[in-house]
């Protein structure tokens, strides 16, 4: 009896340096690695045809009309769409769908309302069409359910939790330098420039102290950075703050390694990679308590309740103060659970509760 074709949806390998494709590799890659039940196919960008190797897997090519005829999907029995903002989702009713939500940041962003209204129809659209649906994170499960008439989501399609992994940083090059070196001690922050990483409220926190802010991101919101510059100025700290853009994955590790804490201090977020990095240092990582900061972070994190000045900088300097070798353990231990061995695992599962095999 021949095996059941499923397919997984790997069009984010279009940019390697994305988030959605650091999510997507190493799940096609722990998935070619685990399945024995499956034909398995990646559907893939044009140049990533063999892109994941050749033992255990076969390639679909993505074209840009798929976006409007639907690819060819009728010899699957299931498809794996890897967002909740895919384009690549079959109609065909005999191939079953599994859709991974990482987030629903769009209703909590504020976004303008063109943008609204494309993310939200484009989510009701694929929650209709998925059969199974899996989240990145147990907040963004609850997201769904406090939001299921707005998305179209009825409590009779199964909705789970499958904790994301998160690949262990790579070895630094010996004798590694980043293209920039802080002058002094230093705090880091980690994330896309914009208005819900909320890293305006972080200079206050080098007030009293000798430490200098590096925030980094793949990109920055031109307006936002002028707000964060803003904020340093007013707390009389404007010459500590530096922000870069693009760094590199080794520059990264050695920011991690360096730094004194890890900073967070989001409005929104899916899920919080950066931070389940810094911990796998052993880092203090400082959090906000909102949307899925505190799964992540566990109880081997330190929160922020509130932004106000003096809060934060107390419960930055209670924390580096209590930060020993125990915490540092604990907080290696916490990132530990991430693992994308358990994570195709589960996905393996969800594909036999859904097949019935």
């Amino acid at each position: 009896m021949s095996l059941p074709r499923i397919i997984l949806d790997c069009e984010p390998l279009k940019d390697r340096n994305s988030g959605f494709s650091h999510f997507v590799v190493p799940l096609a890659y722990e998935l070619i690695r685990q399945n024995q039940r499956y034909h398995l196919y990646c559907y893939v960008p044009p140049a990533e045809v063999g892109g994941l190797g050749s033992t255990g897997v076969r390639y679909l090519t993505q074209r840009s009309f798929h976006k409007y005829f639907n690819p060819p999907s009728y010899g699957f029995r299931l498809w794996h769409a890897t967002s909740q903002l895919s384009w690549y989702v079959p109609t065909s009713p005999f191939t079953k769908v599994v859709l991974t939500v990482h987030d629903l940041n769009f209703l909590h962003e504020s976004p303008d309302e063109r943008t609204y209204t494309r993310q939200l129809a484009m989510v009701r659209r694929n929650i209709r069409r998925a059969d199974y649906l899996v989240t990145i994170s147990d907040y963004v499960r609850q997201d769904i359910l406090r939001h299921a008439d707005l998305l179209g989501y009825s409590a009779a399609k199964p909705l789970r939790y499958v904790r994301r992994g998160v690949e262990a940083l790579a070895p630094l090059p010996a004798g590694h330098t980043p293209a920039y070196v802080p002058r002094r001690p230093f705090l880091f922050g980690l994330g896309t420039i914009n208005a819900k990483k909320n890293y305006h409220v972080l200079p206050s926190l080098l007030q009293g102290t000798d430490y200098e802010l590096l925030i980094a991101g793949s990109f920055a919101e031109e307006s936002y950075v002028a707000a964060i510059r803003a904020a340093a100025a007013q707390a009389g700290v404007g010459d500590r703050i530096t922000i870069l853009t693009g760094i590199s994955e080794a520059d990264k590790t050695w920011y991690y390694q360096h730094c004194q804490a890890y900073l967070q201090p989001s409005l929104a977020e899916g899920f919080g990679l950066p931070v389940v990095e810094a911990m796998q240092l052993g880092k203090p990582a400082f959090l906000s308590r909102l949307t899925s900061l505190p799964e992540v972070g566990g109880a081997a994190a330190y929160y922020f309740d509130d932004f106000s000045p003096a809060h934060m900088q107390q419960v930055l300097a209670t924390g580096l103060a209590q930060h020993s070798p125990a915490r540092a353990a604990a907080a290696q231990a916490q990132a530990g659970q991430f693992s994308w061995q358990q994570a195709a695992a589960d996905y393996l599962q969800v594909y036999e509760e859904l097949l019935g095999r």
